[in-house]
């Protein structure tokens, strides 16, 4: 008696197989996919994949599958056309059994093998010693049997037959559709994609966008030359659109999500450290798990393969894990938790550049290490080639989907990108225990990472104490009465900004790039002597009417005080080396100091500057308080609001100081309107106004502007140098 077996599937419903489906399915060989998870490690971002296995998707795949031919065979049958039913019967099995290749940890398996989970599906078919190829024969026979293995090469090895034409034409009613139903399991929007991009998006929450019955409704099945092909008629263009949005959606956040990227290299760290410590795997784990745990291009049989599986793999790890003395072996047996150990950062910084910095700030940090990762991944929304190619029936006939104007969406392809750090990996490269880690690198960790993953874009406070009686010492003594103090550093620079004495570019722009040395002292400790050097490209504007100022700000840490050191970074920022040239001298002194409001760090700086105009040889100094959160976001923005009303009502003179200006601008107009009054005579700087007679100019209007605005006032203030008779002669 041919009994039914009723799927209940959380997709598509109940799925009846009876018959040599039934039987597939019920096989050791098919049922060790429900201990293959569907997406890897993408489970420690959406928790619900954990439960979601090859299984699942193999039999929805089937079920889709079904109602494809379904499809076909009426609208063909409309025509007085019936369908093969040896070919679809190969068809559907193909589809069922498209991903029985698949093993633990699946495509990191892959690479270590060199063979694709594709490869061993065809093999676990052909191979006469498996439950599959054998429920197969005895339900169809050996030629039958052979036939599906043939049909998988040529589905994803795009072996193609050569035929007569005279073998596509309609014989005795009925016509062979191979390269039709080839497509529908590995195409654009095969049954295999339409399942998984459904089944995925559902288990990792978000919105379903693909229209499945409606997209397989509107397959149409048209003579093209000398084939009938699938193709959808123009008008139903939009539910194509949809599924190929949500495909570059899924592969952005779900497949290709930090712990799934940062997933398979961990497991590959932990294979090179289980190759390089073959001793430590307990001897009675089995031979073919020893096999593939310390073998870089492990060899199996069919069988031996089908054996690994993540339930036995995970208590291999495990059994080695509870017996290693080998500290870093045992955290990376546990694949999950050391995972979760990486931090995604989200930087545009180089990779080459971010491990310079690490090795840099601690040189023990070798530059390859294992706690740093990234990885680009490419994503391609359409697969443009012959064989995944989509058919639209247009006004024009039947052209490639690629070739059609899209309007929603687009078909270009993109990547993804993971950057990701792990302090206990470095941890356990160096060797220490965790609190010697702690007391001794975290901290200097943690500023590199905030180097790198800073925002271009600052919020910024700031008032520039040009004339007054307002002192940091008071101002800081109210904060800390109404705000704790969370870090407090004193950081000493020496700073030289860079223009072009032609036209004054930066200057005139509301630019400044500059080379800075400098150090960072916490109480009597130099700290973060990784950023001794460092050149930084700002630009400035004002928002609003707030004085609240938006600076972009880019920088390169490096080992010179030479804009030779900086040729790569002044390329990336779009300047020249050989335009520009050193104007202004600044020697820094700051009190940096970070206080909690409301849950939100904002870090105040009381800065002493004193500079020194190069071309001009004029002197001058200038007091600032600045004052910006960490981050740019609303919550920090209106703490920044909340501060600002603080200050300016325990200081109310504060507020006239307030302004959206910067040392190199105060600095460059201080200095040139001095010269101006006669302050000091030079000789060189008479002849370079000789020279650069435009750029002289510029800087006399920039200066004249800067007059009008209320934050310069100052300027208007600096007198003529009045001569006496006596000096006079």
């Amino acid at each position: 008696m041919n009994e039914q077996f009723v799927i209940k599937d959380e997709v598509h419903g109940n799925i009846t197989l009876e018959g040599v489906y039934k039987e597939l399915v019920q096989s050791e060989d098919f049922q060790r996919l429900k201990d293959i998870v569907q997406t890897g490690t993408s489970y420690l971002q959406y928790p619900e994949m954990k439960n979601e296995t090859r299984y699942d998707h193999s039999i929805g795949s089937y079920h889709l599958m079904c109602k494809i031919i379904q499809n076909i065979e009426n609208k063909l049958a409309m025509q007085g056309i019936q369908v093969n039913e040896e070919e679809k019967e190969i068809a559907k099995i193909a589809m069922l059994l498209h991903d029985i290749g698949h093993g633990a940890y699946s495509h990191t398996l892959e690479k270590m093998t060199g063979y694709s989970h594709e490869r061993r599906s065809i093999d676990i078919v052909k191979d006469e010693n498996t439950q599959i190829h054998q429920i197969l024969k005895e339900f169809y026979g050996e030629n039958f049997t052979n036939k599906v293995g043939e049909f998988l090469e040529r589905v994803y090895e795009h072996k193609k037959q050569d035929k007569p034409l005279s073998d596509v034409k309609i014989e005795n009613g009925t016509v062979h559709l191979e390269d039709l139903l080839a497509s529908l399991i590995s195409n654009n929007i095969d049954a295999d994609r339409l399942d998984y991009l459904v089944r995925d998006s559902k288990k990792a929450g978000y919105k379903v966008l693909t229209q499945v019955d409606e997209l397989i409704a509107s397959f149409e099945f048209v003579l093209d030359v000398d084939k009938i092909i699938v193709a959808i008629p123009e008008e139903k263009k939009i539910l194509v659109d949809m599924a190929i949005l949500e495909r570059a959606r899924n592969y952005r956040d779900i497949y290709f999500c930090g712990p799934s990227i940062i997933g398979d290299h961990v497991l590959e760290f932990l294979l090179e450290e289980l190759r390089e410590h073959k001793e430590e795997i307990p001897s009675d784990i089995s031979p073919i798990l020893q096999t593939f745990l310390t073998n870089r291009k492990g060899t199996f049989t069919t069988q031996e393969y089908m054996t690994i599986t993540e339930t036995p793999l995970n208590e291999a790890l495990q059994k080695i894990k509870n017996q290693t003395e080998n500290e870093m072996l045992k955290q990376l047996c546990d694949i999950t938790q050391m995972t979760k150990t990486y931090q995604v950062l989200n930087t545009d910084k180089k990779e080459s550049y971010i491990r310079y910095l690490l090795h840099k700030a601690i040189p023990e940090i070798p530059e390859n290490t294992k706690g740093f990762v990234v990885e680009e991944r490419p994503i391609k929304p359409y697969k443009s080639n012959e064989n995944d190619n989509i058919n639209v029936i247009t006004r024009n006939g039947i052209e490639d989907y690629q070739d059609i104007k899209q309007d929603l969406i687009k078909l270009e392809p993109f990547s993804k990108k993971v950057t990701a750090l792990s302090m206990e990996m470095l941890r356990l490269e160096l060797g220490i225990s965790q609190e010697e880690f702690e007391q001794k690198y975290q901290r200097t960790i943690e500023e590199v990472i905030s180097t790198v993953t800073k925002a271009k874009d600052e919020f910024e406070l700031r008032y520039v104490l040009t004339e007054g009686s307002v002192k940091g010492e008071q101002i800081k003594q109210k904060i800390a009465q109404q705000y704790k103090i969370v870090d407090s550093a004193k950081y000493m620079s020496e700073d030289v900004y860079y223009d072009n004495i032609d036209n004054y570019a930066l200057l005139e722009n509301k630019k400044a790039f500059r080379i800075r040395t400098g150090t960072t002292f916490h109480g009597v400790e130099e700290t973060y002597g990784f950023k001794a050097r460092r050149a930084t490209y700002k630009t400035y504007q004002k928002e609003g009417q707030s004085n609240f100022t938006v600076r972009r700000k880019e920088e390169e840490i490096g080992d010179s005080a030479k804009i030779e050191g900086y040729a790569e970074f002044l390329t990336a920022i779009g300047l020249q080396k050989e335009d520009i040239s050193p104007v202004l001298h600044v020697m820094n002194v700051r009190y940096l100091y970070t206080i909690d409001i409301n849950g939100v760090l904002i870090d105040i700086s009381f800065n002493n500057a004193n500079y020194h105009n190069e071309i001009y040889e004029m002197f001058g100094n200038v007091g600032t308080i600045e004052i910006k959160p960490r981050e740019n976001k609303v919550s920090d923005r209106l703490s920044l609001l909340e501060f600002r009303e603080f200050l300016e009502r325990e200081v109310p003179e504060l507020s006239k100081f307030l302004s959206n200006t910067n040392v190199y601008e105060i600095g460059m107009l201080d200095t040139y309107e001095k010269y101006l009054n006669g302050y000091i005579i030079s000789e060189d700087a008479k002849k370079y106004e000789e020279e650069h007679q435009e750029a002289a100019k510029k800087l006399k209007e920039l200066a004249q502007k800067a007059k009008q605005r209320k934050d310069f006032a100052w300027l208007t203030k600096i007198s003529e140098v009045q001569q006496t008779e006596q000096e006079g002669r």
